[in-house]
């Protein structure tokens, strides 16, 4: 009927002890998005995109669409193969996080390239309209 209330135990009967801050940062630290690794992948993908187009428009000379679903699919795979494999090899274990940035930061790259390219195609516009 007794229990142990000791400081070393949490009071919710878990039996694992309170972590130090020392050994809390760095668990947090480990656990932390990496800002190289989400750039590295993004770009990996990024690249693998822009290949897959290019062999299947330029040098297979297949339709559109295929072409977009075979650039989309290698964007996908590069992405992922590169944020896995640069969290494998760096011990990091928020590889899902690294992705997840990667795929956020090449969505906010393509929304500012069409911010940009409206702005000019208006700009444009008014300016021919003189």
């Amino acid at each position: 009927m007794a229990q142990n209330f000791s400081a070393d135990t949490p009071p919710t009967g878990q039996d694992e002890p309170f972590l130090s801050y020392a050994e809390y940062e760095l668990e947090v630290e480990e656990t932390r998005p990496s800002l190289p690794i989400i750039l590295i992948s993004a770009a990996c993908g990024i690249a693998g995109g822009v290949v897959g187009l290019y062999v299947t428009r330029i040098w297979l000379r297949w339709e559109l669409q295929p072409s977009v679903f075979v650039a989309v699919l290698g964007l996908c795979l590069g992405l992922g193969a590169a944020g896995a494999g640069l969290s494998l090899l760096t011990s990091a274990r928020a590889a899902i996080a690294n992705i997840v940035f990667s795929c956020g930061l090449i969505v906010a790259s393509l929304l500012f390239f069409a911010l940009c390219s409206l702005v000019g195609a208006v700009g444009a516009t008014l300016l021919f309209m003189r």
